[in-house]
C-alpha cells in the first residue's frame, strides 16, 4: 500500500466522483488513503454524506511532504492556475488510472492525469500533464492531447487526432481522424467534429428540437 495521504483538489461533482475512484485505486495498492478534499467553496460538501470531507480552502492549503494531490477541477484555465499555485508550495499532482481503464503499453500518460473508469488510451497515444479523461471516453491510436485538457464522459477521439493545451471537450463529442484542435478551444456536448478547429474557438452541435405534434 502507498504511504502518505491522497488529497482531492476540487470538491465539485468531479471531486465527489473521484472519492470513489481514488478508493478503488487505494484498494488496488495504487494510491495512499484519501484524507479529504480542498476547495475555495467551503460549503461545497454541505448536504452530502461521504467518508471524507473538506480539509481547507485551496487558497490556504499547504501540502505536507508525501501528499499525493489529485486534480478534480475540470475547467482548464482554473486547473492550470491551481496547479501552479499548489505546485509552488511543493504540491505533487499524481496520476490516477482506475483499475478498469485500459492503457496500451505504447501509450504515454503524463503526471497528474486522471483516467476514470472504463476509459481507453490506445496505441502510441500521448497525454500531457493534468489531463482528465472521464468515464467511458476513448482515445484512439496516435492521438495527442495537450496539458490541462478535459474530456467529459463518452468522448471519442479517433485515430491521429491532435488536441491542444487547455481544451474542453463536452460529453459525447466525437472527433474524426486527423482533426486538429487548437489551444484553448471548446467542443460542445454531442458535437461531431470533422474539420480542424482554430485556437480559442468554440464549436457546438445543433441542439435537439421539438417536433410538431400530430394533427390526428
Amino acid at each position: 500500500m502507498q504511504k502518505g495521504r491522497t488529497i482531492i483538489v476540487g470538491a465539485g461533482g468531479f471531486g465527489r466522483e473521484l472519492i470513489a475512484w481514488a478508493e478503488d485505486c487505494h484498494n488496488a495498492g495504487l494510491l495512499a488513503p484519501i484524507a479529504g478534499l480542498v476547495d475555495d467553496n467551503l460549503r461545497a460538501m454541505d448536504g452530502f454524506s461521504y467518508p471524507v470531507g473538506l480539509l481547507s480552502s485551496i487558497a490556504e492549503f499547504v501540502p505536507e511532504p508525501g501528499d499525493q494531490l489529485l486534480m478534480a477541477i475540470g475547467t482548464p484555465a482554473i486547473k492550470q492556475r491551481v496547479s501552479e499555485l499548489l505546485g509552488g508550495r511543493g504540491g505533487n499532482f499524481v496520476t490516477l488510472i482506475h483499475p478498469t481503464a485500459v492503457v496500451a503499453r505504447s501509450a504515454r500518460v503524463s503526471d497528474g492525469t486522471i483516467l476514470c473508469p472504463l476509459s481507453l488510451v490506445s496505441a502510441d497515444a500521448v497525454l500531457g500533464r493534468l489531463c482528465a479523461v472521464n468515464a467511458l471516453s476513448s482515445i484512439g491510436h496516435d492521438v495527442q492531447v495537450g496539458a490541462f485538457s478535459t474530456l467529459s464522459a463518452h468522448v471519442d477521439l479517433t485515430g491521429a487526432v491532435s488536441v491542444g493545451e487547455g481544451v474542453m471537450i463536452g460529453t459525447g463529442a466525437k472527433l474524426l481522424p486527423r482533426v486538429k484542435i487548437g489551444n484553448g478551444a471548446k467542443i460542445g456536448a454531442g458535437a461531431v467534429v470533422y474539420r480542424s478547429v482554430l485556437a480559442g474557438r468554440t464549436v457546438f452541435a445543433a441542439p435537439a428540437k421539438t417536433l410538431p405534434q400530430s394533427s390526428r
